[in-house]
């Protein structure tokens, strides 16, 4: 039997908590596959909006410009994503996955859907669906 939530828990705290919970889940769930969270966040951005600079991928992959220098050598040095001038010019370079990326991408999916079901399993499917659809919303009105 599912217990009630605590009356005055807060959104962000709901969120926090359920980060936390898929971070280290789905960590463990990449641990052979030699990827950290922030390179798969990169590659997932990447698969969805390819071209972006470093500092557009660095907002939306959540992290600072200069974690983001680091990830995009670590994948640069694995074939897993290529880079290259800008067409409108400038020093601005645009990065893209590769097959290879786009590959492990699509493997790694899986093993998130699996961690996806074991922490949200209290919820049947019209209630998922809900939960992405507003986190969708939420960020869509809210993101840099």
């Amino acid at each position: 039997m599912l217990s009630r939530p605590e009356p005055n828990l807060t959104a962000s705290y709901l969120i926090g908590r359920i980060d936390k919970i898929l971070r280290t889940r789905i960590e463990d769930a990449f641990e052979e596959s030699g990827l950290s969270l922030q390179e798969y966040t990169t590659l997932f951005v990447l698969m969805n909006r390819p071209g972006l600079s470093n500092a557009r991928l660095a907002r939306r992959a959540l992290v600072t410009p200069q974690a983001m220098h680091k990830v995009i050598r670590s994948l640069e040095n694995s074939g897993l994503i290529e880079r290259a001038p800008s067409p409108n010019g400038g020093r601005v370079l645009e990065t893209t996955i590769t097959p290879a990326g786009a590959e492990l991408v699509e493997g790694l999916l899986e093993r998130i859907a699996g961690v996806e079901d074991q922490v949200l399993g209290a919820l049947d499917t019209d209630e998922r669906r809900e939960l992405i659809r507003l986190l969708a919303l939420a960020t869509s009105t809210s993101a840099p």
